[in-house]
């Protein structure tokens, strides 16, 4: 299905008949709903489950890349929820989307009813910090791979040395095929998207709020999940640490990660 909003249409499917409505953000940026398939079929049972591509992504339309932007990606989420008469939705989102729910709910907050964020962006998190965690998991090839690869390098060598050295590092690998668009992810990576740090704007949101977080995370540490929670200072939040666990709690701990949103979502 498609939801045409100002100057795109979104692709969307929906799992579920009752209960809040989940809308769920992929990362990437550039990723495309499948990542949640077929995990959150569990959840179908007590809520609805609205699977979005988000614009640039997926089936979606492409639109400008200059609207690739976290204000631009958040601003269609609360449209996207007006066209189909969501009442208060609940975000969903992971790594990226993680920024996008947020700045979704400081942005509109009358629309949002909650967030859920699975190792999301939006602290305050120093390249420095992202690199030492690196480094300590896969020593000095992983931290100069992650460099070159996170500050930008589009080179054919940095982005095999970021395959070999770094991705193995976000933990348990998917099985799944990978499905991105690689424009909107070179567009992130060179500083397009906009700042990832969410820092002002958190004082905005006001929806009860859980994050979290994998202990081993070298992407979005624990401690800047940790200093996200902190900062949300007008928001109830709920923040859980799962031990072992990098990148993608929902992904490498999918009964603490669920059993958490049923919780949540009971609460």
């Amino acid at each position: 299905m498609r939801a045409s909003i100002g100057d795109v249409a979104l692709h969307y499917e929906v799992a579920g008949e009752s209960g809040p409505a989940l809308i769920l953000l992929h990362g990437g940026p550039g990723a495309d709903h499948t990542l949640f398939k077929p995990e959150f079929s569990a959840l179908a049972d007590v809520a609805r489950v609205v699977y979005l591509d988000q614009r640039g992504s997926g089936r979606s339309d492409l639109a400008s890349p200059q609207t690739w932007t976290w204000p631009q990606w958040a601003d269609d989420v609360a449209a996207f929820g007006t066209a189909l008469n969501l009442d208060k939705p609940v975000l969903v989102g992971v790594s990226s989307g993680g920024l996008v729910a947020l700045t979704c709910a400081a942005r509109h907050p009358d629309l949002v009813g909650g967030l859920i964020l699975d190792s999301p962006l939006g602290a305050p998190t120093s390249l420095d910090e992202t690199l030492g965690v690196f480094e300590k998991r896969g020593g000095a090839a992983a931290r100069e791979a992650a460099r070159s690869y996170l500050t930008g390098d589009t080179s054919d060598e940095a982005q095999a040395a970021w395959a070999e050295h770094c991705l193995p590092l976000y933990g348990a690998p998917s099985t799944k095929p990978r499905r991105v668009n690689e424009d909107v992810l070179t567009h992130f990576r060179t500083g397009g998207c906009g700042s990832a740090d969410a820092t002002d704007l958190l004082p905005q949101i006001t929806c009860p709020t859980l994050i979290l977080a994998g202990e081993l995370d070298p992407v979005s540490p624990a401690a800047a999940a940790r200093r996200l929670a902190a900062q949300l200072t007008n928001a109830p939040v709920t923040l859980e640490i799962a031990p072992g666990v990098g990148h993608g709690v929902f992904r490498q701990d999918p009964d603490r990660a669920f059993g958490t949103v049923r919780r949540y979502l009971a609460a």
